[in-house]
């Protein structure tokens, strides 16, 4: 009877610290979204039974800087679609010194996922949640300097996608495996609206970006093309313009075949200006 009890209370004990350590991410572990966004039922790090004591007293806000020219690097508060973003959440905790977190991005329209995570910074990986993508960290993350920074690569949803909401939770931890006397931050919300009025021009169906993943090359055409010369400009995941070229279009047909067989692979933004007007798409190389 007293061996049954000990297996049994051994067995708790085991499920506990299962459940409650979420040293490589609550969405790893099964234990589904945990941003009080969309999708995790409100539900926090401070959930019941998760990591409850001293919720709140971990504080945490993001910051957003444009990847592109001009002016790379400014702090914003709207984003031009489908361009890059360097996203920072930053968070600190007046005594414990180590970290997790989850973190997604929703279009307000409808709670649907936006954007695209890339350059990651490390300890951060995405995971599928059901129908959803969160970003959470692989291990626990220390404190560097005056407090954590989650760093990566954001970029922008289509023209009339609307203000899109990053919501996040930081949970600064103590390192033994529970969830005891660890200190939970509320949710985090940061709203980006959709910039209005630049200089940004798409017909729908007209141009083509093909084979899309590339290999050692891929081409661009667009049948219905204005005739006169066009600039072109790649850049990738870090921000970096690794390819400018100029070309010529004649009989309105636009088409062009760019190498990328010395590219890394990855993501990369391909941009073609014409007569002040820009078009902004995107490739993958594999």
């Amino acid at each position: 009877m007293i061996k049954k009890a000990l297996l049994t209370t051994s067995s708790f004990l085991f499920c506990t610290i299962i459940f409650m350590s979420n040293k490589d991410g609550p969405a790893t572990n099964s234990q589904g979204i945990k941003t009080g966004g969309p999708g995790s039922n409100g539900e926090t790090c401070a959930k019941a039974g998760c990591h409850t004591t001293g919720a709140g007293t971990t504080s945490g806000g993001f910051e957003v800087r444009k990847k592109f020219k001009p002016d790379s690097g400014t702090i914003v508060n709207s984003y031009v679609p489908d361009s890059l973003y360097l996203v920072r959440l930053s968070g600190s905790h007046t005594t414990l010194t180590k970290f997790g977190f989850q973190l997604q991005a929703v279009k307000i329209s409808d709670s649907s996922d936006v954007g695209i995570f890339s350059a990651l910074a490390p300890k951060i990986q995405m995971v599928t949640v059901g129908s959803r993508k969160v970003l959470e960290h692989t291990d626990t993350m220390s404190k560097f300097g005056g407090g954590i920074d989650i760093v990566f690569t954001w970029k922008a949803p289509a023209k009339n996608s609307g203000q899109i909401r990053f919501y996040a939770v930081l949970n600064a931890v103590n390192g033994d495996g529970t969830g005891n006397n660890d200190k939970p931050s509320n949710t985090i919300v940061f709203a980006l609206a959709e910039a209005l009025n630049v200089p940004y021009n798409t017909n729908a169906g007209e141009l083509k970006i093909y084979p899309n993943p590339a290999a050692d090359f891929f081409n661009i055409e667009n049948k219905y093309a204005a005739n006169g010369d066009y600039q072109l400009q790649v850049i990738n995941s870090t921000g970096q313009v690794i390819a400018r070229e100029t070309f010529t279009v004649q009989n309105n047909l636009l088409s062009h075949r760019v190498a990328t067989n010395n590219w890394a692979s990855g993501l990369y933004i391909i941009h073609l200006s014409h007569n002040g007007k820009q078009e902004v798409t995107t490739v993958i190389k594999q």
